[in-house]
């Protein structure tokens, strides 16, 4: 199975959630595949095939990516949250994309579990 191909699917699918404005339930479960697909990624020590995304023109999937990268490269995914936090509306942000911004805060705060993925 290729599970970058998968994080990504997932990635697009909660993006495309957020911009539809459906179910956070259904937002959620993406994250769960997502997470556990990059659990095993990660595992395999293959988490660097996920760098690349870190720069996607998307915010949803950018957070995505450096929360799912975040204990293995904590300095380069603190930058990402930082640029992500500061984002508004006012600056151009997609009103969508509101709850990114509010995680990318959150994450900044408190921090991702060192179990994570």
């Amino acid at each position: 199975m290729n599970f970058t191909s998968e994080i990504l699917k997932c990635c697009y699918k909660r993006e495309e959630v957020l911009k539809n404005g459906l179910s956070m339930t259904i937002y959620n479960k993406y994250f769960d595949k997502m997470r556990k697909s990059a659990h095993i990624l990660v595992s395999e020590g293959r988490q660097d095939e996920l760098l690349p995304y870190l720069g996607s023109e998307s915010v949803s999937i950018r957070r995505d990516i450096a929360g799912l990268l975040y204990n293995s490269y904590p300095e380069l995914c603190k930058s990402i949250f930082r640029e992500i936090s500061e984002m508004t509306v006012e600056t151009g942000l997609q009103k969508c994309y509101t709850i990114v911004v509010a995680t990318a805060i959150d994450i900044l705060k408190y921090g991702i579990p060192k179990d994570f993925p």
